[in-house]
């Protein structure tokens, strides 16, 4: 029983940190939190369910999906953010609360609010091991997050964009002398950020319907786990997406499913008690 819903726990949790590092990247990259984050997700997997509908082939729609929310992001940064990048915090995070709005607003009128199938990428099926069992969309889910979170780390830390979508936050005046498009950069970041945002949503959906609403609760579960485990650090985030997940499926399990959502937040507030810096403090944040 407790081997099975810490499984539980790491397939919901590693769906967390793919959403937390899609967060952390756009703080590294701009200094600010957005809000639409989740709202993007929602409307990549929807964008992918409206093209499966129309009889694309399931995998082509998920590339298609996957696109259009890295279109997304590449539009709400170039047309509203990169307008108010220059002002204070406060007026981004406005800015990317009013686009969650709008955002999850257009997607009730062209999509309403009922739940929706959604087909998963994933064998139906369940393989038992022992005393427990285990499907191949669990398996799947935390090899691809890993995958994905394992491969963004080899980019930032190997490859010349990577490393210049680093600077182009922390230091973005001497990255601009180096030749740098530090605009682009950030442009970058955004779409590649939507992208695995939309990945996460193809993910998440078989397992809980595409609804319009799950913006809202994987978005704050996203923030949870990117300032647990230490904003802006991506190895910090894949940390607080797995112990969100861990703690949500033990305390629902063994306590009562009426407070899963409430356990996430209450482990994040006891953390930032004693740590307010996240597990994965600044002192290792820049090395991503």
């Amino acid at each position: 029983m407790l081997f099975q819903q810490v499984l539980n726990g790491l397939t919901n949790g590693s769906l967390y940190a793919l959403m937390a590092v899609g967060v952390t990247m756009v703080y590294k990259s701009l200094g600010m939190l957005n809000f639409a984050h989740g709202d993007v997700m929602m409307v990549g997997t929807f964008i992918t369910l409206t093209f499966t509908q129309m009889g694309i082939p399931f995998y082509a729609a998920i590339v298609m999906g996957i696109a259009s929310a890295a279109i997304l992001g590449f539009l709400l940064e170039r047309i509203i953010l990169r307008k108010v990048k220059f002002s204070s915090f406060v007026n981004l995070l406005i800015a990317t609360v009013g686009v969650s709005y709008v955002l999850r607003n257009t997607a009730m009128v062209i999509w309403g609010t009922s739940p929706q199938l959604f087909p998963s990428m994933f064998p139906a099926k369940l393989i038992r091991i022992g005393n427990f069992t285990i499907t191949p969309q669990s398996i799947g889910i935390i090899l691809i997050s890993l995958a994905l979170i394992t491969g963004l780390h080899m980019f930032f830390t190997k490859v010349k964009v990577g490393k210049c979508m680093q600077l182009a936050n922390s230091d973005p005046e001497g990255t601009a002398m180096m030749g740098v498009n530090v605009t682009y950069m950030r442009f970058l970041t955004f779409g590649i950020s939507a992208g695995l945002a939309a990945i996460a949503g193809i993910m998440i959906a078989p397992r809980t319907y595409a609804r319009v609403d799950m913006s809202a609760t994987i978005g704050m579960k996203a923030f949870a786990a990117a300032i647990l485990g230490g904003i802006g650090n991506l190895w910090g985030a894949l940390l607080g997406g797995v112990i969100l997940g861990i703690v949500e499926a033990l305390g629902s399990a063994y306590i009562s499913t009426a407070y899963r959502d409430a356990f996430s937040f209450i482990i994040l507030f006891i953390v930032l008690f004693v740590k307010p810096t996240g597990l994965l403090n600044k002192k290792i944040e820049n090395k991503l």
